[in-house]
């Protein structure tokens, strides 16, 4: 596959999809709760349902998307993603909500396997992280317009149109994918789909230390990224009083950073290599927990401390999301569908988790998404610096 701007644009956008999923309706999660009639704390699991699913399906796409193909199974998922959309739209209660984010999410965790696989196929390890750095400048727009657009929707329409957008937008996704993108897995090169094979491909990546030492540390990372995701909306709307409309242009300054972070990235990662921009960048997130766990001593910081703790945390994901997939891509031995659904798995199962722990642990105050944070972003750091040490040791021993 050639790239080329359009490729770029349309694989930024299959990569936006589960973002927008996510960030889109985080502005009316309150108003939600209210029209349901229904706990806030209950709204906010429907995210981890989203991200539960989305984790533990991606584990069946990765050796199906090896065996037939990245393109079936990209239409087949966002065919699936629009039908759960407008279930979401269509839902008269908390259960069928829950309903309809499981059918999106089933049809997410389809594309979401794909994108990184199509990439990395016929490509450099280093060539694989600059492309998908640009897929992710492109790809950050998504949730930096997602609560912006959310919000404007909730206060002209409702927010069942919130989903409505999310159905049309995979439909017309199809149409894009279609028309721009071709098969990047030839038949000779594709693996027979077996559960034996798939099971024991598993089972090596599992054994594999670096392998695992990378997506570890990716997991924890994004476990206090979405632990950002599900608690924000009631830390800045909730307890500081932000407008639902305004709410979307502070999380964008995430984004900001994120595609700062990522155009950092494209632009001297063939130079300095991926591993040595992921070494240096995990300690601002690493910083920004040491800040988190100190402001959690205050009784209500001023909210520009916290929007700054944020930035540093996420804005890095620009070089550290594509430097953990080229970490352990490098060391699998070419089963990149597999390889990257189980990145997926440990990513979003344990940033469900999260979800569920900033949840459970509601209290009215900022600390359970703070405290949730910073406790994923040491870890992060502690799985990095593990792995690399054990990198460095088994380079030595080989030699």
């Amino acid at each position: 596959m050639q790239l080329s701007l359009p490729i770029v644009l349309v694989l930024g956008l299959l990569s936006g999809l589960t973002p927008l999923a996510i960030d889109a309706y985080l502005p009316s999660i309150p108003t939600i709760a209210k029209s349901l009639e229904t706990d806030i704390s209950y709204i906010q699991m429907t995210l981890s349902m989203y991200l539960i699913v989305f984790a533990l399906l991606q584990i069946l796409f990765g050796p199906i998307s090896d065996a037939i193909g990245r393109r079936k199974v990209v239409v087949g998922g966002l065919t699936v993603f629009a039908l759960g959309s407008f279930v979401c739209a269509l839902a008269p209660n908390f259960e069928i909500l829950m309903v309809g984010r499981a059918i999106q999410a089933l049809g997410g965790a389809a594309v979401a396997v794909c994108v990184p696989a199509l990439v990395k196929d016929g490509m450099s390890i280093n060539q694989f992280a600059k492309t998908m750095s640009m897929i992710m400048l492109v790809m950050a727009i998504a949730p930096l317009i997602a609560p912006i657009l959310g919000g404007a929707i909730l206060t002209l329409l409702s927010w069942h149109y919130i989903f409505v957008f999310l159905g049309i937008l995979a439909g017309i996704a199809i149409i894009l994918f279609l028309r721009t993108i071709p098969e990047t897995l030839p038949v000779e090169k594709r693996v027979p789909l077996s559960l034996l094979t798939s099971i024991k491909t598993y089972g090596l990546l599992l054994k594999n230390k670096l392998v695992v030492g990378y997506l570890v540390a990716s997991a924890f990372y994004f476990a206090g990224m979405m632990s950002f995701i599900t608690g924000s909306s009631f830390v800045y709307i909730e307890l500081y009083g932000v407008n639902p409309a305004y709410f979307g242009f502070i999380v964008g300054l995430n984004v900001i950073a994120m595609m700062l972070a990522s155009t950092i990235n494209g632009r001297y990662v063939e130079k300095l290599g991926t591993q040595t921009l992921t070494r240096f960048a995990i300690f601002v997130p690493l910083l920004s927990s040491v800040l988190m766990i100190t402001l959690s001593f205050f009784h209500q910081p001023p909210l520009a401390l916290i929007v700054i703790a944020s930035i540093l945390f996420m804005g890095p994901m620009g070089i550290l999301g594509s430097g953990f997939m080229a970490g352990a891509m490098r060391n699998a031995d070419g089963n990149n569908g597999s390889v990257t659904a189980l990145a997926g798995t440990s990513r979003f199962g344990l940033g469900a988790v999260a979800g569920v722990v900033v949840s459970v642990l509601h209290n009215g105050t900022f600390i359970p998404m703070l405290g949730t944070m910073a406790t994923c972003g040491i870890i992060a750091f502690t799985c990095l610096k593990i792995t690399e040490h054990y990198a460095v040791q088994h380079t030595e021993h080989k030699s």
